[in-house]
Formats: C-alpha cells, structure tokens, sequence
C-alpha cells in the first residue's frame, strides 16, 4: 500500500509541475476548459501561445499522461509479482487514484486555481469574474470521477490479473 501512496504522491508532484508550466504555453481553448463557465467567456478570445510553445505544452502532457501510465503499470507488475490478490489490487489503485484526486482537489482546485489565482495571471481579463469565488466550480466533475474511479480500479485490476494467469500457465 505504501507503494501506491509513494507512486500517487510523485505523480502529483508531475503533474502539479506540469500544470504550472505547461498552462502558460497551451493552447486557451485546452486550459479553460477546467476553469469556472464565466472565466472561459470572459477568455475565450484570449490569443493562443505561437504553435512551438503549444507543442512543447503537449509534450509535458503527454511525459504525464506516460508517467500515470507507467505508475498506474508499475503497481499492477508489482502486485503480479508480489503474488497479490484481485482485491488487494484493486484497493491499491483505489488508493493511488483517490490520492491523487485529493491532491486535484485542495492543491489544484482549491489552492492554485482559488487561493493563488494562478490562472487570473495567466488570463487577466478574467480578474473580475463571479467564478473565482466559487470554491465549489468543478464539483460535479469531482464527483462523477470519485464515483467512478473503484469501477475503474476493479477493471484495470482485472486486466493485471488476467495477464498474471497467461504469464502463470
């Protein structure tokens, strides 16, 4: 289990450094779709970055997406390993997952984006708007992915267990 925790923090370390570095060079569409409704009007003609610091955004994007998906492996070969169970598994995704939905939630969500205004400084036609008040903008998204991560856990799980039976036999 420490292991899920020590994956799930270092991947939050990533991507909170990716967010901060890669947001200033990604393209305006891609970056406010994660904000509050009013701020995404009041940005929407905001100019994108020239293309060379949009793909440069990309590829930060896509080390992280490389780095979950090598954590999200390196978890399921060491359960195989470790001869760990279905169960035990799943609830070692689970806990990775629901770290790193905690750290989106206060560091990313609340912090960043509502404390710091990080993202009013990047977009600073927005400084007015209604929506950097409201703490709770991305709840409903929040909450579909908390409900469907253990539904997640339990086929990703499923898969390492599947590929533990072939390797097995």
């Amino acid at each position: 289990m420490i292991k899920s925790i020590i994956v799930a923090l270092i991947l939050c370390v990533i991507e909170i450094l990716v967010i901060v570095i890669a947001s200033p060079m990604a393209k305006s569409s891609l970056v406010l779709r994660f904000l509050p409704e009013d701020v995404r009007l009041a940005a929407k003609d905001y100019a994108d970055p020239p293309k060379h610091k949009q793909v440069i955004a990309h590829m930060l994007l896509g080390f992280f997406l490389t780095a979950m998906f090598a954590g999200m492996i390196f978890i399921g070969v060491d359960s195989v390993r470790n001869n760990i169970g279905y169960w035990q598994l799943t609830l070692r995704f689970i806990v990775m997952l629901y770290v790193m939905k905690v750290f989106d939630i206060v560091v990313q969500d609340q912090w960043l984006v509502m404390t710091v205004g990080y993202f009013k400084k990047i977009y600073p036609e927005t400084a007015d708007c209604e929506g950097w008040k409201n703490r709770g903008f991305n709840n409903k998204n929040q909450i579909i992915r908390i409900i469907a991560y253990p539904f997640l856990c339990l086929i990703i799980a499923a898969v390492f267990i599947l590929i533990k039976s072939f390797i097995m036999k």
